[in-house]
């Protein structure tokens, strides 16, 4: 069982900006109730489901609140006092298009001594974001070493993949730590390998790539639900692109994940009619108790 810090935090001393205590913000959120024997060692927070940019294959839906930020302070605290978990992906929606203050809240993640990532599309990062010590970690997409099928997949003014290239290139002058995402589809099934290549000459000019996730499309959220023709292949398919990438020897780890919310390392949560969901319970369709109340899924 996840619960909130008795002593509450105290945003302000933390110099996050913020005036007030994340303990109001806990109260209001109830009790997180995980089974200690479930712990996820990895826990991924919904800031919001606001996005700057419009994918193809999205799979996030609109059916979530944006995060105050006290309440994402006192959320990364119940998480620490949980014991299990070492580490936490900002993610959404679009963090950097969070209302509040983002890096402020990483830094808070790292005061506690969590691992903090943050998952982002990479438009709106600040400048100096690779040498900002907010995060550990930034988990950032490429779909594709060629613009053409990656900008098809990620829509935004036709350029996307210069952008990401670009901000590969700022931490990897820093050697800073990043994860990459690919998501498999009709579109880029036949370039994962290429893709692999690139990491593998990245990680050689100093690049510090600590995974590669391959991730199957989903036909769900509000992009996903939209395009399952253009996009959906096979789980053949799917699973023969992540064994080629597996074969190339890379010098980091692969990930495969056929359906990114069902992990037994990794949690979910998300603010929902002013209360924390995470997504082991409300993801199995079962009534979830949160602060005293019930809540159907």
């Amino acid at each position: 069982m996840i619960v909130w810090p008795s002593a509450g935090v105290d945003v302000k001393a933390n110099q996050t900006g913020h005036a007030g205590s994340a303990h109001d913000a806990a109260s209001e959120l109830g009790t997180i109730d995980l089974p200690a024997a479930a712990g996820p060692r990895v826990a991924v927070i919904f800031l919001q489901p606001r996005c700057n940019m419009h994918c193809t294959f999205c799979i996030t839906e609109d059916n979530f609140s944006a995060m105050t930020f006290e309440q994402g302070a006192a959320l990364l605290g119940a998480l620490k006092a949980g014991g299990t978990v070492r580490s936490v992906v900002l993610g959404g929606g679009e963090p950097f298009d969070w209302p509040h203050d983002v890096m402020a809240l990483g830094r808070y993640g790292r005061s506690l001594g969590l691992l903090m990532q943050v998952g982002t599309n990479g438009v709106a990062l600040p400048e100096g974001f690779e040498s900002a010590d907010a995060f550990d970690r930034y988990v950032l997409p490429l779909e594709s070493v060629e613009p053409g099928p990656h900008n098809a997949m990620r829509l935004y003014r036709r350029r996307h993949h210069a952008i990401i290239m670009d901000r590969l290139d700022a931490l990897r002058r820093v050697g800073k730590s990043v994860t990459i995402s690919t998501v498999i589809t009709r579109h880029n099934v036949e370039h994962v390998a290429a893709v692999g290549e690139f990491l593998r000459r990245y990680v050689r000019l100093g690049g510090n790539v600590h995974a590669w996730h391959l991730y199957q499309f989903l036909p769900i959220g509000r992009g996903g639900s939209e395009n399952e023709l253009d996009l959906a292949i096979p789980e053949t398919l799917y699973l023969a692109a992540c064994t080629e990438a597996e074969a190339l020897g890379l010098p980091f780890r692969i990930y495969r994940r056929g359906d990114m919310y069902h992990s037994r390392t990794v949690e979910f949560f998300w603010i929902e009619r002013g209360r924390v969901r995470w997504g082991s319970e409300a993801w199995r369709s079962t009534l979830v108790t949160v602060g005293g109340e019930s809540l159907g899924t």
